[in-house]
């Protein structure tokens, strides 16, 4: 099975490799029958492009009909180079703690560049979306509102953001005036445009700038725009409880507490902060769920790619690569696999390999820098892997039976191959490939857990013990693997 080189895959399109502004966020019609509520995310980044990426793509899964700008407040000049979203003009390396001014910045053009949208949303690199909702909620809540914030209230007397723009009193007295002042956390802080056209009409607004380009006070984004809003007779607003309950300064959040928001707050969407390390258990497990979540909804899929993909398409971004290249993996609606990549804005592909009908796949590149597959074929699970240099897809033997739903794919840190699935009669598989054997067995099942379960996917959280986040009854439940000690798996636990 010999892949074709990349000049004679055939070219199936030159779209656009992501979603900046359609037609419709272009649109001048904007009677109220036809008008669409439309989201614009501005987020500032400072490094790991690997990580922007990771956040872009999460976006597009979650909150696929936004659109989104970047402000590059990092030393890097490149570092949004390629990722085919619009980057603010006057990006510049901002200080930590002192950003607020990138946001004015953002407003100041998109207003010149007359891009249209109806609300702007701060985000910054280190939040993730983990389900679905969040621009429902975000254009149902906004509904004849100007402003809305997490936790936005008078601050405590002690608030630190509060403590630091007294020490410029004299220059911020004159904007906003005499205390009490206003405070919201600058994740998720929503405008309208109506609030940005007022505040860049204010004749405040000189000062405004100025004022944010020479400040030294540590997060007074946090205060000076809910206050702004306020002292241009605008009344500010609060996320709901549940929906805020997500996004705070600190801690990071960890995988056990992500799972325990997931179930018991059904209206949280988005979490902040998480590591900005792709390794990281919770940045790890959010990715592999939003994964599954392109491979069974075709309405997220069209807003990744304009292309049908197959059935159960897999996507994979490479370190080879840097993350910038984009490559799938599909079921063919036939029998085998399809495979295609996305470089440079163009799709290159299908290449079709292996037989049987496929019923579900988990992908990865693995240590030896292959793409590396598990699929289940009626209840078994079989393994195809692709040498690079030649483009030659390879075939095991069937190692696996009774297996039902998707396999989930790792290479562990102990350089091994782990797989685990669903098993038909309860209770979940887990295999494994010692690959400092030359053989390269699979190894198991080792069955744990009693019930039957919707999803399994596995991760290997921050103490680099295996773990499964396993879906039973719309419920989010995990296992961890007892590593070095006795390897046994524990759980489940909400």
């Amino acid at each position: 099975m010999t892949e074709y080189t990349e000049s004679e895959y055939s070219e199936y399109t030159d779209y656009s490799e992501y979603t900046n502004y359609t037609d419709s966020n272009n649109s001048t019609d904007d009677s109220e029958n036809n008008k669409v509520k439309r989201i614009c995310f501005a987020i500032l980044v400072h490094n790991r492009k690997e990580v922007v990426i990771d956040l872009l793509d999460n976006i597009r899964c979650y909150c696929p009909n936004s659109s989104i700008v970047l402000f590059n407040g990092g030393d890097d000049p490149e570092l949004c180079h390629g990722l085919g979203y619009p980057v603010c003009p006057t990006s510049r390396k901002l200080s930590y703690g002192v950003t607020a001014v990138y946001m004015l910045e953002v407003m100041r053009w998109l207003e010149d560049s007359k891009k249209k949208y109806d609300y702007l949303i701060n985000l910054d690199s280190d939040a993730l979306f983990a389900k679905e909702g969040y621009e429902a909620y975000i254009i149902r809540e906004m509904e004849n509102k100007d402003y809305m914030g997490v936790g936005t209230k008078v601050p405590d007397d002690d608030f630190y953001c509060l403590i630091q723009l007294r020490q410029e009193k004299k220059q911020w007295e004159p904007l906003l005036g005499q205390e009490p002042y206003f405070e919201s956390f600058n994740v998720g802080q929503v405008y309208s445009r109506n609030l940005v056209q007022r505040f860049l009409n204010s004749d405040q607004y000189s000062l405004f700038h100025k004022n944010l380009m020479e400040t030294e006070a540590f997060g007074v984004d946090e205060l000076v725009f809910a206050t702004m809003t306020d002292r241009l007779g605008i009344q500010v607003h609060s996320y709901q409880e549940d929906v805020a309950s997500t996004i705070r300064y600190r801690p990071h959040f960890p995988l056990d507490e992500m799972v325990h928001y997931l179930n018991q707050k059904p209206d949280c969407y988005l979490f902040h902060p998480v590591y900005r390390k792709m390794k990281d258990e919770t940045r790890a497990a959010v990715r592999e769920l939003m994964k599954r979540e392109i491979q069974y909804d075709p309405d997220i899929q069209e807003s990744f790619i304009n292309k049908d993909l197959g059935r159960f398409p897999y996507m994979i971004r490479r370190k080879k690569n840097k993350s910038t290249v984009m490559e799938w993996i599909a079921a063919s609606e036939e029998e085998g696999l399809l495979y295609w990549k996305v470089k440079s804005g163009i799709l290159y592909g299908p290449y079709s390999f292996g037989s049987g009908k496929v019923s579900g796949l988990s992908v990865l590149e693995t240590s030896y820098g292959n793409i590396e597959v598990i699929c289940r074929i009626g209840t078994s699970l079989v393994h195809f892997w692709r040498e690079d240099d030649t483009g030659e897809w390879f075939q095991s033997d069937t190692f696996a039976e009774e297996v039902v739903g998707m396999p989930s794919f790792i290479q562990s840190s102990y350089g091994s191959f782990e797989v685990l699935a669903p098993l038909k009669g309860g209770g979940l598989g887990h295999w494994w490939r010692n690959n400092d054997n030359p053989e390269h067995p699979w190894i198991g099942p080792h069955v744990f857990g009693k019930d039957h379960f919707t999803d399994a996917i596995l991760i290997e959280n921050n103490s680099s013990q295996l773990t499964a986040v396993v879906l039973q009854n719309a419920v989010y439940k995990y296992f961890v693997r007892d590593d070095r000690n006795s390897w046994q798996w524990l759980g489940p636990y909400e």
